[in-house]
C-alpha cells in the first residue's frame, strides 16, 4: 500500500503540480488549502498520513504555527513535515530549528521533490 501525503498549501496551481508528481510515483495525496484545515484533519485521527508538505503563508493558519502546534503534540513527533515555500526570508536551519524534517524552495524541480519525499517516507 502507497504512502499518503497531506499537501497544505493555498495555491491551487502548486498543489496540483505536487499531487500530480507524487501520485505518479504512486503516493496517495489529500490536499487542503490552509494550515488550520491540515490540523484538524490531522487532530481528527481518521486518515492516517505518512508525510505532511506545507507552505509557509497561508489563510487561518500559517505553516510555521502548523509546524508548531504539530510538534507540539505528541503523536506527532516523528510525523516527517516538509516545508516547502517561496518566503524569502525562509532558510533551511531555520525550518529544521523549528522542528521540519526538511525544506525545499518553490518552485523546486520534481525529481529534487521526489529525492526529498523519498529520503523521508520511502
Amino acid at each position: 500500500m502507497g504512502k499518503t501525503v497531506l499537501i497544505a498549501d493555498d495555491n491551487e496551481s502548486v498543489r496540483t503540480i505536487l499531487k500530480l508528481t507524487l501520485q505518479f510515483k504512486g503516493y496517495t495525496i489529500i490536499e487542503v488549502d490552509d494550515g488550520a484545515k491540515a490540523l484538524d484533519l490531522l487532530l481528527a485521527g481518521q486518515t492516517p498520513v505518512d508525510l505532511l508538505i506545507s507552505d509557509i503563508a497561508m489563510p487561518n493558519m500559517s505553516g510555521l504555527e502548523l509546524l508548531a502546534r504539530l510538534r507540539g503534540e505528541e503523536r506527532f513527533a516523528t510525523l516527517p513535515i516538509l516545508i516547502c515555500s517561496a518566503e524569502e526570508d525562509a532558510t533551511e536551519a531555520d525550518m529544521l530549528k523549528r522542528g521540519a524534517s526538511a525544506f525545499l524552495v518553490k518552485p523546486c524541480p520534481p525529481s529534487k521533490l521526489l529525492d526529498t519525499v523519498r529520503a523521508l517516507v520511502g
